[in-house]
């Protein structure tokens, strides 16, 4: 059957592409309102859907949900105005809507012209998560809520540019000791606080004051019934006669206490600092109070201020993803007193793992506006860019001229870094805010570090996430948090966690926990990745991260003597053993070496090292892995099943070695059948290196790596691995693009090439780069940061970035033109795709002729409902604008019903493009779309 036909899903049916559409819910609601002929029957069937509504978007109390569909079966489903299938269709329609508030919302808008809105208002982070989190979030603020104004301020730059001495002049503790500046280690994280003046001021001294002043202001807004006795509403739902109405009443148990036990819990906790000091404000004593507000005054205000200092050598540059993130405000410096095409220069030991030869100024400057675009999220962001990034610029007192002389090369050195960096109509530039400031760290007193602070403040002014509301209930276990890491802890574990949380007064419940955790993570306070082997580890202290990565960079000294073969196999070969991990561990900081495992977890984790497969496992492997995958598996990179991994790690990043004559690898002799290269080209011409380091890692715990005289065939730039033993796969890079080509070395008539193969290792090269992207429910778009191409067939040598066919392009076009090759050509779609794009080819191949008719409205409902993780890119492939797109998102129906969002840019798309949008157009556009996601993948 077409995607494009089919059959309509009944109520309640789930799964990818056929969940019902708030769309379809009002409409099939009104159908059945619309045969009512009894005003009273109509009224009360509203009655019923009203308050199944309301109780689904603000009260969520089971007994809503219960009574009225008890209500319903009673005295309306059983009644002579209601057929049969009419009384299971509002069943499952009131099931619906209590399950999914978005539908309610959109129901009651649709059918009875009601806008019910929000009980409260959730942030974005929590709006994109699903509907129990939602819940849990919401229930929570019920409870008493606080607006968060927090300024994260990350400070980006080469190294020596100036930025802790920008810094020190920026916080005033900093700035009155005269400290002097020390180079940066990874990154310095400085919390402060925002002073009435505008100044910056370390919150040590004042930290317990400003919990003070956010339970203070938080109670001061709540009334509290000193003697009512809350109900308890997770008791579990009666049973009802309907079996079929029970087993779909979804049955989750409430882990939140109300707010009014606190008093009573805060005095079980007397000797707590936090609960002492709170405790007058909620017993409300007037002289107490009055305490409490001449001593707030000191704070000045309630906005916080985090400093992230980042360490500007290249060697740190491969750990700064984990810590960008959409919202933070960013300082970019550069130094005025160096040129754009001047080279930068490092020592060996801070370099050499990640930028490429001849590196200059203005390719460092590149990089980091590209890497805020990329990992801070807004590469895939779904909102309107607010600006973000303030420019500043060092060495004012070494500058020649007067103040507006220097001011002027200023934004003319800025003006000129952004257009050759980048072409016109970047969305990179609207990152840019367009101030830019020059600074002489060496005059503390200057009034332009003032200025800047001002500006800082005016732009997270702006940004969706200033005032944001979170529970007030979460602060005691955000300032166990802060103790901890004021006592110098590092790495906990899940235990020491919610032993802290049960110490608190009011501790939360475990699914509440779990959300603080992955909110905190989010907002880049702490590291918390939800997966079986790091679950129950939270990295409190983001530097630790970054310590545990230099290890395994940075020079060792004093190795022993006896383990030299084994040093020397990893400084040439980057193979980690058991004997050099060791040592390396025994010479690290104390928080590293006493947490050894949970390091190798993480470094994992994040495919700074991997273990290779075990030769001899393979061959066996290959044959169960297949029969043995199961569905959620292959939402995963390809990796064999029942293999062992050998007793030592590959760590990529230190593969320094360049391959031997490439052209060997990337353009196999003609004896050897191959296929054509397939090219994964990043937009904007940027791709961080640590992207194909990391490709690496996945691929050597997935295949065995090749050896041609018993010699690991990794290089700095290339590798290769056997598939199987008459297959070999070659990956390498150059610049914004990574290269793949598999090789046969079969007898078997070139007909015989396993076109099976050559699509799971693709699906499996293209899911790892979405993970690596950031693609996910919350992020869709960032599946746009790379296309596939096809080189040219007819090159016989592999030149980089030359004779690139689009392979979306076939999807629509049976031919493309080559201008690479001497003589201009083309190459046809069969040839291009024959192996890496076999399915796809055979899809595209169908004859399509009997769609070239307008579409319908049924046609865009099916397509619709049929569209999965492809869901924005299909948007993109019709011609739709990156703005279009987001403004139509920002609606939460759209966001949290991917039905609803396609249906509407479709009609929207419709509208536009006239006598142009076909049904046969819509089917090539959605082939097209599936490339960029695959369709059994499932984002993370």
């Amino acid at each position: 059957m077409n995607d494009l036909e089919g059959s309509k899903p009944s109520v309640g049916e789930g799964g990818a592409g056929t969940e019902l559409t708030a769309i379809e819910v009002a409409r099939d609601l009104q159908i059945i309102v619309g045969s009512i002929k009894d005003d009273k029957i109509k009224k009360d069937l509203q009655d019923i859907i009203s308050k199944i509504s309301h109780g689904s978007v603000q009260e969520r109390s089971y007994n809503i949900l219960t009574e009225n569909l008890r209500s319903f079966v009673t005295n309306l489903g059983s009644s002579v105005h209601f057929s049969l299938g009419q009384t299971k269709q509002i069943i499952k329609t009131i099931i619906v809507l209590w399950n999914k508030p978005s539908i309610a919302k959109h129901v009651m808008k649709e059918v009875y012209n009601e806008d019910i809105g929000d009980a409260t208002e959730v942030p974005n982070d929590v709006k994109n998560m699903d509907e129990k989190a939602i819940e849990i979030y919401s229930k929570a603020l019920k409870d008493g809520e606080e607006e968060i104004r927090n300024i994260r301020l990350m400070v980006l730059g080469m190294f020596g540019v100036g930025k802790t001495s920008l810094v020190n002049n920026l916080i005033k503790d900093f700035r009155d000791k005269n400290i002097e500046p020390q180079s940066t280690e990874g990154i310095d994280l400085h919390r402060c606080q925002l002073m009435e003046n505008g100044d910056w001021c370390l919150d040590d001294e004042h930290k317990l004051t400003k919990y003070q002043s956010r339970f203070k202001k938080g109670f001061n807004e709540i009334t509290i019934p000193r003697d009512m006795n809350v109900p308890d509403d997770s008791e579990p739902i009666e049973p009802m006669n309907d079996k079929h109405v029970a087993s779909n009443i979804p049955v989750t148990q409430s882990d939140t206490r109300s707010l009014e036990t606190i008093t009573k819990s805060v005095k079980e906790h007397i000797k707590q600092e936090i609960v002492r000091t709170v405790l007058p404000i909620v017993e409300v004593q007037p002289m107490r109070q009055q305490e409490i507000e001449q001593v707030s005054l000191k704070s000045k205000t309630n906005t916080t201020v985090s400093v992230w200092d980042f360490a500007g050598q290249t060697l740190y540059y491969s750990t700064h993803q984990f810590f960008l993130n959409k919202r933070s405000i960013y300082l970019v410096l550069m130094d005025m007193t160096k040129s754009l095409d001047d080279p930068v220069k490092e020592d060996d030991e801070a370099s050499g793992i990640w930028l490429m030869k001849d590196c200059t100024y203005l390719d460092v400057f590149k990089f980091w506006l590209n890497a805020i675009h990329m990992y801070s999220g807004h590469q895939s962001s779904v909102g309107n860019l607010m600006p973000s990034i303030i420019l500043v610029g060092t060495r004012k007192d070494e500058m020649t001229g007067k103040h507006d002389e220097k001011e002027m090369k200023t934004d003319m050195y800025f003006e000129e870094a952004l257009r050759r960096a980048f072409a016109e109509g970047s969305p990179i530039l609207q990152h840019i805010h367009p101030r830019k400031f020059l600074v002489n760290n060496l005059s503390h007193g200057d009034p332009v570090f003032n200025q800047l602070r001002k500006e800082i403040l005016r732009l997270a002014q702006k940004q969706k996430y200033w005032g944001e509301k979170s529970p007030l209930r979460w602060i005691p276990l955000e300032q166990t948090l802060d103790t901890l890491r004021d006592e110098r802890k590092q790495l906990l574990k899940m235990e020491d966690i919610e032993h802290a949380n049960e110490s608190n007064a009011h501790p939360l419940g475990g699914d509440e926990l779990k959300l603080f955790l992955e909110i905190q993570h989010r907002h880049g306070n702490i590291l918390y990745f939800n997966t079986d082997k790091l679950k129950n580890l939270i990295v409190l202290a983001p530097q630790w991260i970054i310590q545990a990565f230099k290890c395994f960079i940075t020079h060792i000294m004093h190795k022993n003597p006896k383990n030299f073969n084994e040093w020397n196999d990893y400084m040439d070969l980057a193979i980690l053993k058991h004997e050099v991990f060791t040592e390396i561990m025994d010479n690290s900081d104390k928080t590293i070496s006493d947490n050894r495992e949970d390091v190798i977890k993480y470094m994992e984790h994040l495919d700074v090292m991997a273990k290779p497969l075990k030769l001899e496992e393979v061959k066996e492997a290959e044959c169960t892995a297949a029969d043995h995958q199961t569905e959620e598996d292959k939402t995963e990179p390809v990796v064999h099943g029942h293999t062992k991994y050998l007793d030592f790690h590959i760590v990529p990043c230190r593969l320094k070695k360049p391959p031997p004559p490439i052209s060997n690898f990337t353009s196999p002799p003609e004896s050897h059948k191959k296929t054509q290269i397939l090219c994964f080209v990043f937009c904007e011409k940027f791709m961080p290196p640590s992207f194909f380091h990391r490709l690496v890692a996945v691929c050597i715990r997935t295949w065995p790596i090749s050896q041609e005289d018993n010699k690991n065939q990794l290089y700095n730039g290339l590798a290769v691995f056997d598939l199987r033993p008459a297959y070999t796969l070659t990956i390498w890079y150059k610049d914004h693009i990574i290269y793949a080509r598999i090789s046969s070395f079969s007898r078997k008539s070139v007909a015989d090439f396993d076109v099976t193969l050559c699509e799971d290792v693709r699906h499996t090269l293209q899911i790892s780069l979405l993970n690596f992207v950031g693609h996910s429910e919350e992020n869709p778009g960032a599946a746009a940061a790379f296309e596939e191409y096809i080189q040219c067939p007819s090159m016989q040598e592999f030149l980089p970035n030359k004779g690139m066919l689009r392979v979306k392009e076939f999807m629509y076009e049976n031919e493309l033109n080559c201008k690479s090759c001497p003589k201009r050509h083309t190459v046809e779609r069969a040839e291009a795709l024959q192996y890496w794009f076999k399915h796809e080819l055979e899809q595209t191949d169908k004859k399509d002729d009997n769609l070239n008719r307008p579409v319908q409205d049924s046609d865009l409902l099916n397509v619709a409902k049929s569209v999965c993780n492809e869901f924005w890119m299909l948007g993109i492939e019709i011609g739709l604008k990156e703005f279009q797109m987001n403004q139509l998102y920002e609606a939460p129906e759209c966001r949290r019903d991917h039905c609803t969002f396609v249906y509407k840019y479709l009609v929207k798309w419709r509208n536009t493009a006239g006598e142009k949008s076909t049904l046969q157009f819509l089917n090539r556009a959605i082939n097209a779309a599936r490339l960029s996601c695959s369709k059994s993948h499932t984002p993370k």
